[in-house]
């Protein structure tokens, strides 16, 4: 059951698939207004027209840094002129060890998963102090608690700077009143191989979200109850798993 997010704002990136759709799917359905925020412009109005009018969609690329503080500014005039909750879910995974990937794959997970979310979240900031329960909520990974396997290494390298980004904004943020919150997740069933090259690797994989990864709306509902806690709550840290993995 959904907390209640009345008449909340909320900016969603990484909206147009995956974990980041289910979460603005089930914040317009705890009564929230919603801004959804990805790079595909296509699929994501496609997903913001199939929640409904209190869903919008904005395009733009995290880590396009230029163009950040204007898509965020857009999304909070859009939803009335202001946020009350970011939910950074953007992120990128390409699997591979340190000895057989190259500089540019670690660099893009970096770019989307720690410096996109740090750019979101600062231009998000000055919208968020005159919120209503303003929260922010990186969504980060069990690979950001312990590395599973080396080839997933540089991905949950990533993950540890968004848990140690999270408590660093939370010491910043709480004294304005904003919460932080992280969200680690274990597998997800999402597109997240998308794009993977073929191969026995990628079909193992695939295989194993299908099999023990969570349902994208069980990591949404985390969410939902993160932001409908008290405006005096800050829920730190929630890790969440399927009983399967």
């Amino acid at each position: 059951m959904h907390g209640s997010l009345r008449d909340r704002r909320v900016l969603v990136t990484g909206a147009s698939a995956g974990i980041g759709a289910a979460v603005a799917t089930a914040a317009v359905q705890a009564g929230a207004r919603v801004a959804l925020l990805a790079r595909k412009g296509d699929r994501l109005a496609e997903t913001a027209d199939r929640i409904g009018p209190a869903a919008v969609a904005v395009t733009c690329d995290v880590t396009d840094e230029a163009a950040v503080p204007g898509a965020v500014d857009e999304a909070a005039e859009r939803l009335g002129g202001g946020l009350d909750a970011v939910v950074n879910s953007a992120g990128k995974f390409t699997i591979g060890g340190v000895s057989d990937t190259d500089p540019a794959t670690w660099r893009s997970m970096f770019e989307v998963n720690v410096l996109g979310l740090l750019a979101v979240t600062k231009a998000a900031v000055p919208h968020l102090r005159d919120g209503r329960a303003p929260s922010v909520v990186n969504i980060s990974s069990m690979s950001g608690r312990r590395v599973p396997r080396p080839e997933s290494g540089v991905y949950a390298a990533t993950k540890f700077a968004v848990h140690a980004l999270g408590e660093a904004l939370r010491l910043e943020l709480g004294p304005q009143g904003i919460r932080v919150t992280t969200v680690a997740p274990g597998l997800v069933d999402t597109g997240i191989a998308d794009g993977w090259p073929p191969g026995e690797r990628t079909d193992q994989f695939r295989e194993r979200l299908r099999g023990d990864g969570l349902a994208p709306e069980a990591v949404a509902d985390v969410v939902v109850h993160v932001l409908a806690a008290p405006p005096e709550v800050n829920v730190v840290e929630y890790a969440v798993m399927s009983v399967n993995q």
